[in-house]
């Protein structure tokens, strides 16, 4: 793909998702070799083969939140809403996770503590053991590893802004 359709592609992707693209068109301008192994990289950040839908999107909205609680969080809240999960599930992940049915909680803290670089607490660890096989829990780390990326790419470039409230929309 040339830098042209890449731009068009940014630009579609943009306006679908009210997401501000500048930082990685500077990346593409600034380093097209980089930008096209970051390319490649990208569909990484949304494999889902083995795990559940809500398992994936309550991982990475809680990473998410740990990485960044602006823009990219607001992106991936619309993409969990246009991927069909629950709005009242994306919403009690905004909120803390505290209103998530007891499993989809376990599945929130336990990404939570991986994103920020926290001891798993054994019990916890043992309640992830049970609802996840070794498949669906190597899935679950690279949702949660991903989710920091486009972040701290952002944040190097110095394309940070304040924290902002996040809308749950129900038109995804």
């Amino acid at each position: 793909m040339n830098e042209q359709q890449r731009l068009e592609e940014m630009d579609a992707f943009s306006q679908k998702y009210r997401y501000d693209m500048d930082y990685l068109r500077e990346f593409l301008r600034s380093s097209p070799e980089g930008f096209e192994k970051f390319a490649n990289f990208q569909p990484l950040s949304m494999h889902r083969e083995f795990l559940p839908l809500e398992v994936f999107w309550v991982s990475k909205l809680a990473a998410m939140q740990v990485a960044d609680c602006g823009a990219c969080l607001q992106l991936n809240v619309r993409m969990a809403l246009e991927a069909d999960v629950e709005p009242h599930l994306v919403r009690a992940c905004i909120q803390g996770g505290s209103n998530l049915p007891e499993p989809l909680k376990d599945i929130f803290d336990f990404a939570t503590a991986l994103a920020s670089y926290k001891n798993i607490d054994p019990v916890l660890d043992q309640r992830i053991g049970t609802q996840l096989d070794q498949r669906q829990r190597i899935e679950l780390g690279v949702s949660v590893a991903t989710a920091s990326v486009y972040p701290t790419i952002k944040r190097a470039m110095g394309h940070t802004q304040s924290c902002s409230l996040i809308e749950i929309e129900f038109e995804a």
